[in-house]
């Protein structure tokens, strides 16, 4: 993606701002040349635009679920390179489980927000107002010497977000992780030497009530 697109934001916001912040944020590679910088740090944006930020702080959210990740990466590397050293790869291998786990975090709670934006979105449509009588109601005021009649029902108050759909998480979780979802699966639960940062209970018991078949696509893991 072109260094000086905009994202297409509520507020406007910036792409140079966010590519910014999102460079500083990368774990640096040693000895690695400008080309293959730019094309890791290019790369790296995708994946921000790819989860659709709609307003500033969506977009800083989206910023720290691919930073995130790539440590949680990064970190898993160093514990390859560290395989004569069993203290060296705990150590990696702990960092990169609490850094998958705040990216993982960060990921559930922009879908979050944005179910909740567009639900609300969803709301307010013509469409919708219309069949709500929107377009309808009496705003005029009786006179002095005119009958108010009745008082009119007040509107319902708008019912509060359902909750997050447990099964559409598990979905996302099965395809972005599906090394980890057979491994779950396998042990009935998580498995006894945990090695990356573990999702919720609700997604651990939806992954083994089949919430997610075992036979549908899923992608391979960014953190592997």
């Amino acid at each position: 993606m072109p260094f000086d697109t905009s994202l297409t934001t509520a507020t406007g916001a910036n792409y140079r701002e966010y590519f910014a912040e999102l460079c500083r944020e990368l774990p640096p590679v040693p000895d690695e040349d400008p080309e293959a910088r730019a094309a890791r740090q290019n790369s790296a944006m995708d994946a921000v635009v790819a989860l659709h930020p709609d307003n500033a702080f969506e977009a800083r959210l989206a910023v720290r679920i691919v930073s995130t990740d790539a440590h949680a990466a990064d970190a898993l590397c160093s514990a390859a390179l560290a395989a004569g050293d069993p203290e060296r790869v705990r150590q990696c291998r702990a960092q990169a489980a609490s850094m998958a786990r705040q990216s993982d975090a960060a990921l559930r709670a922009l879908l979050r927000i944005q179910a909740t934006r567009e639900k609300q979105e969803a709301a307010m449509h013509p469409a919708a107002m219309g069949r709500a009588g929107y377009w309808f109601k009496e705003v005029s005021a009786p006179g002095p010497d005119r009958d108010p009649g009745p008082t009119p029902a007040q509107p319902k108050p708008e019912p509060k977000p359902a909750p997050p759909d447990i099964d559409a998480e598990a979905r996302l979780y099965a395809a972005l992780y599906p090394e980890r979802v057979a491994r779950i699966r396998e042990a009935g639960g998580l498995p006894p030497r945990l090695d990356f940062g573990p999702p919720e209970p609700a997604i651990v018991a939806a992954l083994l009530r089949g919430a997610v078949p075992p036979s549908e696509p899923q992608s391979r893991e960014s953190t592997q």
